[in-house]
């Protein structure tokens, strides 16, 4: 069950796709400008010294289930093998990514925790991914998705063979993935062409620095050059930054170069528009206000060559998306130890929670038809919706933190009344408390809303809620504006969870009230 909430913000105002397109790039460019700050002005590429590395496992206490389409099962006879190797106990069933009827009716027979699908590069588009992540949230009664998804894909069989033999050999302890995370935050335009910085640290993931060493890579906007690819050298967790297309990243790096790359063996988490694309395509932004489909060849797919070459897991979208919802995919990660699909599972329910306590509706894009008039906040709750975990969704890489969570629940009975308080807990976490898809409380338009993710289980027998109100929100003697943004309830594992998104008023760029150690939300459950 889930419960609407109606958003009164800008967002609604609806654009043209350009304008669209020029708010998702401005919000990219605060992002990369802030790379000006984090650098200095040398060109070091002088790396510090790595500490271990990540334990690597597969988690077998849920069920698994492979799913194959009938071109994929011929294709990909190697990369089945050995997948079934890792998973003896998961069931093999075929289904048609043109009708998912029968994945649904499998879905509802074997109700598995992981579910791998595997599919030729030209089976797997945006339309797919969003039809696929419709049905997984409508297996069960609530909106949230009931299982968690990889895709095994490869430019070859010899190609996708040897990335389950990647992902195999990582869990076996053969291939090591250094305890470092890379944060290429993508071209800097406000930077000259010739710059290329490698620094400690990391100002959007800082907390996972108890866990590996954390450095960011910022470059100008000429171009990735061939001679900084070794830059990416020595990590397990690498991130992608920038605006980009199905075969690069904007002024930054291309298929090619990600197919050369001497990378470890690694994690790849990219927040960059189109590159999970795999061969199909749907420009939006086309000058004549009409969808434009593409094909792109295999061998300038950012994806497939970036599969290609020494990764184990790899996120990314389909279609244009944003770029903080992945560094949220990597906290989430951290915080609990989540396995790769259930990293993949908590963006997808963030987007329910985002608009409101139910799934956006997706339409189907065609060659040639007139592009939808989404506002700022359908085009990123949508491409949001876009993202993708090509792997093994049950791929765990970190355990939980060694670090306060971020916030402290607290669940207090009146009665039949719920109180729950939400309490600042841990100020490291930055991206997990934004709100990447409404801007009604930022500090300024096409900016972005604070937000608190508040889970609470309900206790047995408890009804399901009839009313979620906020009670209030502080920082001391300082109240926050504050807007309860959406709700839900979700059965999970045989327990039942209310998901709750309050959306807060924001200072300045992940800056506000709300992010102080202390600072408190109070609300009001009743059934």
């Amino acid at each position: 069950m889930s419960h609407q909430i109606e958003s009164k913000s800008s967002n609604r105002t609806r654009l043209p796709t350009g304008a669209v397109l020029g708010m998702i790039i401005g919000c990219i460019s605060v992002v990369v400008a802030l790379s000006v700050v984090l650098t200095s002005s040398c060109r070091s590429t002088v790396k510090g010294k790595s500490h271990g590395v990540l334990q690597v496992e597969l988690d077998t206490s849920h069920s698994f289930l492979i799913l194959v389409t009938e071109k994929a099962s011929t294709s990909y006879v190697d990369a089945l093998a050995e997948t079934r190797a890792l998973h003896p106990e998961a069931p093999v069933e075929t289904f048609s990514p043109d009708d998912l009827s029968t994945a649904e009716r499998l879905l509802k027979k074997h109700e598995p925790y992981y579910v791998q699908l595997f599919m030729i590069p030209e089976e797997l588009d945006v339309n797919f991914g969003w039809r696929w992540l419709t049905m997984t949230s409508r297996v069960d009664g609530d909106p949230f998705v009931d299982t968690r998804t990889g895709f095994i894909t490869g430019a070859s069989a010899e190609d996708a063979a040897r990335f389950v033999d990647r992902i195999s050999r990582a869990v076996s302890g053969e291939l090591a993935l250094p305890a470092r995370m890379i944060d290429n935050l993508g071209p800097n335009s406000q930077a000259g062409a010739d710059l290329f910085n490698v620094f400690p640290g990391s100002y959007f993931v800082p907390v996972l620095g108890s866990a590996m060493d954390l450095q960011g890579i910022s470059h100008g906007s000429g171009g990735y050059r061939g001679e900084w690819l070794d830059a990416m050298k020595g990590a397990g967790i690498v991130h992608l930054g920038g605006h980009g297309h199905p075969d690069r990243i904007d002024d930054g790096l291309t298929a090619s170069q990600v197919g050369q790359a001497e990378l470890d063996p690694c994690v790849v988490f990219s927040g960059v528009c189109y590159t999970g694309v795999c061969g199909r395509s749907y420009d939006m932004f086309d000058p004549g206000g009409r969808i434009v489909q593409k094909m792109i060849d295999p061998v300038e797919s950012f994806s497939l060559q970036l599969l290609a070459n020494n990764v184990v897991g790899y996120l990314a979208a389909l279609h244009p998306d944003h770029g903080i919802p992945v560094y949220q995919e990597m906290e989430y990660m951290a915080w609990r130890g989540a396995s790769l699909g259930e990293v993949m599972k908590y963006t997808h329910d963030g987007i329910v929670l985002g608009n409101g306590g139910v799934l956006p509706e997706f339409e189907i894009l065609t060659d040639g038809m007139h592009a939808p008039r989404w506002t700022p906040a359908e085009i990123m709750l949508k491409g949001t919706g876009s993202r993708v975990l090509f792997g093994d969704p049950s791929l765990r890489v970190l355990s939980p933190l060694d670090a306060p969570p971020p916030l402290e629940i607290t669940t207090e009975a009146k009665g039949s009344v719920l109180i729950v308080g939400a309490i600042m807990n841990n100020t490291e976490y930055k991206a997990i408390f934004t709100d990447t898809f409404h801007d009604y409380l930022a500090f300024k338009q096409n900016m972005f809303n604070d937000r608190a993710l508040i889970s609470v289980e309900l206790p047995d027998n408890y009804p399901i809620p009839s009313t979620v109100r906020v009670l209030g929100a502080a920082n001391g003697p300082k109240t926050i504006r504050h807007r309860l943004q959406g709700w839900g309830v979700e059965e999970d594992g045989g327990k039942r969870f209310l998901h709750i998104q309050v959306d807060l008023a924001t200072t300045g760029y992940m800056q506000s009230e709300w992010r102080n150690r202390g600072a408190a939300v109070g609300i009001e459950i009743r059934p």
